[in-house]
């Protein structure tokens, strides 16, 4: 019995150390099954003698294969429950985690050759990933694959562009997979739930200083599109178009991902703040008007050049539109319309900016 340990669209190969006609070559690792003994036990037991860790047994892989006279292979999908694959070298030397497209960069033993065509295919599923918000999106070890669509060449020109002036946290494209799925770094931190808890100052003066970078590096950008989000007349920068919490990670206090960039598009730099406020000061959620009225400011001052009142009308203008882009997405049945409706778009947007609006005169009072 082998065992495929998959984690987050990789899986553990394990090079053999004995005997000498198979030392160098790679496996899943595994053994033999005692007489009466249950096949999934035997793998967990072999594992855990071979690697020092605890696997559970997930599904299987089809297909079996000789090994020799009174021996064939079979082997299970299975994940790590406790401790870290470590090689004793009695068996194996070295462990590598694999993705799809590695798969092929090992000297496998042949009696586990056949099972990589459908390993492949496992691993490409990869494992679902936190934060975004419109397209479906899963990490593969340390990267992330995400639909693509007309406006990828321009995202991804983007991105390049945004990379040669090195921009931080930002995603680097590395290519398309076998299911022309557009394959970008991960991006590592922590994302923030606004819905239950709420950026610091400092995070959130930290995003507003990222997006006055961002504008500054795309002022000179020019691409034809087309563009998933609808370009804005009188653009002046490229915006991110969705800062939001959960599409930004954090380590401590530094922006350290910004991530979804699908809606990018020109834009201008008040609508972005529009915005980044309404998700992020927030003023979707109920707060103190007096809590509201210093963290828009904190925006305003942090950015420069726009006042609290005139981010306060960005922010309405915006999310309206959005809200109105979005009921078309959905009534076409564009990509990723599925999504938002499962979240329970455009009503929520429409019912969190009739509430705003109704809370919004209070804190105008404090901003005066």
């Amino acid at each position: 019995m082998g065992a495929a340990i998959v984690h987050e669209g990789r899986v553990l190969a394990a090079r053999r150390t004995s005997p000498p006609e198979l030392a160098g070559g790679w496996e899943l690792p595994g053994g033999k099954v005692e007489t009466g003994e249950d096949p999934q036990a035997a793998v967990v037991r072999e594992v855990e003698e071979e690697l020092g860790c605890l696997i559970e047994v997930t599904g299987d892989l089809a297909g079996e294969a000789p090994i020799r006279p009174g021996y064939t292979l079979r082997a299970v999908l299975a994940r790590v429950v406790d401790g870290e694959p470590v090689p004793r070298e009695s068996e194996h030397d070295a462990v590598r985690w694999l993705g799809p497209e590695e798969l092929e960069d090992v000297d496998w033993l042949e009696p586990d050759r056949p099972f990589l065509a459908g390993l492949r295919e496992v691993l490409l599923d990869g494992a679902p990933l936190e934060g975004g918000n419109v397209g479906v999106t899963a990490r593969i070890g340390h990267t992330v694959r995400r639909q693509t669509g007309p406006w990828t060449p321009a995202v991804h020109a983007l991105l390049r562009h945004l990379g040669e002036r090195g921009m931080p946290a930002t995603p680097k494209v590395l290519g398309t997979d076998d299911r022309g799925r557009e394959i970008l770094t991960f991006l590592p931190g922590e994302i923030v739930d606004v819905d239950t808890g709420l950026l610091s100052a400092a995070r959130l003066v930290a995003l507003v200083e990222w997006a006055r970078t961002l504008h500054e590096r795309t002022a000179g950008f020019r691409h034809e599109g087309p563009w998933r989000y609808p370009a804005v007349e009188g653009a002046t920068v490229v915006a991110h178009n969705d800062l939001a919490p959960y599409n930004v990670c954090f380590s401590g206090d530094r922006v350290a991902g910004v991530f979804d960039w699908d809606l990018a598009a020109p834009s201008t730099p008040l609508r972005e703040l529009g915005l980044l406020a309404y998700t992020c000061v927030p003023l979707f959620r109920p707060m103190a008007p007096e809590v509201v009225a210093r963290r828009v400011r904190l925006v305003a001052e942090t950015y420069g050049g726009f006042s609290a009142h005139e981010i306060l009308d960005a922010a309405e203008a915006r999310v309206r539109h959005s809200a109105a882009v979005v009921t078309g997405w959905i009534e076409t049945g564009a990509p990723g319309a599925e999504g938002l409706v499962a979240v329970g778009e455009p009503e929520r947007t429409r019912t969190g900016l009739a509430d705003w609006a109704r809370r919004r005169p209070e804190v105008e009072k404090e901003l005066w």
